[in-house]
């Protein structure tokens, strides 16, 4: 049994039914200790915490400015907000059965039932989704894995029996993997605590999932002794129950393979960027208290504080008084504050959008060819979370089951990412107009940036067709008098026969 860990996840060959105590303890000690503390840092650095707010007053005479630039939270809100700004679309389609063929009546003008889309599936997702704010949860999901690397989602069943989600932040979740090779997980562990205000103690708590049980382990120490800290717990095995998701029901979202975040690459360069800038502030807030130099003559002993109280000072013969500045290369620091700022949005892959560049009434094209180095980091970003997402919805599979009677295969799934981008809304419809008649209408309607849910645009479409049929149609109940008589007199017995006859073709091949 290994029991250090390799990288950022352990891994483990355990034999018997109960999960180790005391492996346990190993485990949340070195997560605790060697590995949280990175997600920590990373998740203060987009907070706006930076390295320069530790820096110390070497010289109590001198300012010590500390200046903070949110390159950080730029990185990441632009990029959150660009991949994922508009709604993740989820559309499952039920795989139609093949049926025997049959005889159909002349005289059977009904609706073949046969022919109607079952949605079980997709209302119950959609439902699911309503009930768990998804658009709120998988923003939230995405930009954590941004900033630490990975996110995690848990599936539980709540008091009344309903699937909720919940994000769990990798401070709080420790893997453990079969194997690095295959990444197969074996469990995974959540961490939470709870402090007892009255009693004076937290107790913390792990809850081991596995493939088909949910063992927790707790442990309690006292606050006032500072101790109050997991790398310091002590766990011991409390209960153990099943779980009805034949999986483990915690999913992770990587934002790439090495598990990277977004602000490792840019975080020296920022680091420099404020340091440059605060000393920059000291350099001119010490050019204001520049030293008064005094040429052949002196203050005397209240000189100085008369000086600072009254402004006023007497030359004598010979005598002179001026004050002594440092020369900035205020040219030289202006260049490497520019040299640095580009290299931060250059590797940070996001674009500056307040370059003139951006201005204007750009095409399409053009927008695109400026986030490129964007679009081209979110295509990562999309892969890992398309991955993610249906690695949620085999879990959701059982709940959704049991909703609605039918088997849920992830590969009738499709999800669908929309860029926020700024969109040349003329020369997309000239676009779709030039493929009406050699593209499908779903593919088409998907095409427009204000249209979330082509599908359902479509079915609204089927329906205000069916009502100008009905509209339309003098043979309709609808448009016919109360004394019998026809809203469409003028209708002669010829057309009134072949109406007839197409309407009830119509009906009958419907």
């Amino acid at each position: 049994m290994i029991s250090k860990p390799i990288d950022k996840e352990f891994n483990v060959e355990i034999s018997g039914e109960r999960f180790s105590a005391s492996f346990l303890n190993d485990l949340v000690d070195a997560h605790t200790r060697k590995i949280a503390p990175r997600y920590r840092k990373f998740q203060r650095l987009y907070e706006g915490k930076h390295k320069i707010q530790g820096r110390k007053k070497q010289d109590g005479n001198k300012p010590n400015n500390k200046l903070v630039n949110d390159f950080f939270g730029q990185t990441i809100d632009n990029t959150v907000g660009y991949f994922l700004g508009n709604p993740i679309i989820l559309n499952y389609t039920e795989p139609k059965k093949e049926k025997a063929q049959v005889e159909t009546d002349p005289n059977d003008v009904g609706v073949d039932l046969g022919e109607i889309e079952d949605t079980a599936v997709q209302d119950a997702l959609d439902t699911l989704c309503i009930e768990n704010d998804k658009d709120d949860l998988f923003i939230e999901w995405g930009k954590e894995a941004m900033i630490k690397g990975l996110s995690h989602l848990l599936v539980y069943q709540n008091e009344e029996s309903k699937t909720k989600l919940m994000r769990l932040s990798p401070e709080d979740v420790i893997l453990v993997y079969k194997n690095s090779s295959t990444k197969e997980l074996e469990y995974a562990i959540r961490l939470y605590d709870i402090d007892t205000e009255d009693t004076d103690k937290t107790t913390h708590y792990a809850e081991v999932y596995s493939a088909s049980k949910i063992e927790l382990f707790k442990s309690t120490d006292t606050i006032s002794t500072g101790q109050n800290r997991r790398d310091f717990a002590a766990y011991e095995f409390v209960e153990e129950k099943p779980h009805i998701y034949g999986r483990i029901p915690i999913i992770t979202m990587y934002n790439n393979e090495e598990q990277m975040s977004d602000l490792e690459k840019i975080e020296s360069l920022v680091n420099d960027y404020d340091k440059v800038l605060s000393d920059v502030s000291n350099e001119f807030e010490a050019f204001r208290n520049a030293y008064l130099m005094l040429k052949n003559m002196t203050t005397g002993k209240d000189g100085a504080t008369k000086l600072k109280e009254e402004g006023i000072i007497e030359v004598m013969e010979n005598g002179d008084v001026k004050f002594v500045t440092k020369q900035i290369q205020t040219e030289a620091l202006e260049n490497h504050l520019n040299r640095l700022e580009k290299s931060i949005y250059k590797f940070s892959q996001v674009p500056d959008l307040s370059d003139e560049n951006f201005a204007g009434n750009l095409s399409g094209i053009a927008i695109r060819f400026k986030l490129f180095g964007l679009e081209t980091k979110c295509i990562i970003k999309e892969r890992k979370m398309e991955k993610a997402i249906r690695d949620l919805v085999r879990v959701l599979a059982v709940p959704l089951r049991v909703l609605t009677g039918h088997e849920v295969d992830v590969i009738n799934l499709k999800v669908e990412f929309t860029r926020n981008v700024p969109n040349n809304l003329t020369e997309i419809v000239d676009t779709v107009t030039k493929l009406d008649g050699k593209v499908d209408k779903e593919t088409l309607l998907s095409l427009l940036p204000f249209i979330d849910n082509p599908k359902e645009v479509l079915e609204k479409m089927e329906q205000e067709a069916q009502a100008d049929r009905k509209a339309n149609d003098p043979y309709s109940p609808n448009n016919v008098t109360a004394d019998g008589s026809n809203l469409f007199p003028n209708l002669n017995a010829q057309n009134s026969s072949q109406e007839v006859v197409n309407g009830g073709l119509y009906r009958l091949c419907k």
